[in-house]
């Protein structure tokens, strides 16, 4: 008889115990919390009862979400030591199921995938910007790590200029360049760096000011480009006088 209730004993002292650490991973009735050791994993806990759950692919368990519970990597700040993450489930578009990836080598670095489910969309950059695996954003080729901002914009900053110490001439921070493709397009070197800049519709980069201007200030324009800026220019004109009538 006593060893009957022992193990009685036993038995419901076991069961406190699961229960309580199953219970012990809800810190809410309702919500997430993390699986110590992992990134994309977590718990999920609905009226109290605790299921662990895995984020897609190529997602990570972000604590701090207020509504779905996995996001990207850059939006997650996981410092579990040595944390798992579950194998790739790589398609033939995409190396995991969800993510933002840049396409192209170190020249070509202005286009960047979205994958979804392991299909995988393309967009470019704003032409002159660069995709930033390190931001998700578009930006300045010399600011991306493994881009090659002069073989992809094609152009390199010449050498500056010596500068006289005698005559006070202090050394410029940036210097600005024509293209020598396109007369609506221009180039400012930072640091020796360069970035590609484009003027309006209907303007030039005038090499004397080192600004946009009018594009029929610019003798180097070819006739087309005269032609069309002449066009565009004539057309907002036309629309502001229409406005201020109607007013």
């Amino acid at each position: 008889m006593a060893k009957i209730i022992f193990s009685a004993i036993v038995c419901i002292a076991m069961f406190g115990s699961l229960a309580s650490a199953a219970g012990g991973a809800c810190r809410e009735a309702n919500g997430t919390a993390p699986v110590s050791g992992s990134c994309d994993a977590y718990i999920q806990c609905r009226d109290g009862v605790a299921e662990e759950m895995l984020c897609p692919d190529g997602l990570l368990y972000n604590e701090k979400s207020t509504g779905y519970p996995c996001g990207y990597p850059i939006d997650v700040e996981c410092t579990e030591p040595s944390a798992r993450l579950q194998s790739a489930q790589p398609t033939d578009e995409c190396p995991h199921q969800f993510g933002y990836y840049r396409m192209g080598d170190a020249s070509h670095c202005g286009q960047f995938m979205n994958c979804a489910a392991g299909r995988g969309f393309v967009f470019d950059c704003p032409v002159g910007l660069a995709w930033n695996p390190a931001t998700y954003k578009c930006d300045w080729p010399d600011q991306v790590e493994g881009c090659d901002a002069e073989a992809f914009l094609g152009f390199r900053c010449p050498a500056p200029a010596q500068r006289s110490e005698l005559l006070g001439e202090q050394e410029q921070d940036y210097t600005f360049h024509a293209s020598p493709d396109n007369c609506q397009l221009y180039f400012i070197c930072i640091e020796g760096r360069p970035r590609r800049i484009g003027c309006g519709e209907d303007q030039a980069f005038n090499q004397e000011t080192k600004q946009c201007d009018d594009i029929e200030n610019v003798p180097n324009c070819s006739a087309d480009i005269i032609e069309k800026g002449a066009q565009i220019k004539a057309a907002r004109l036309n629309a502001a006088k229409e406005r201020r009538v109607k007013n």
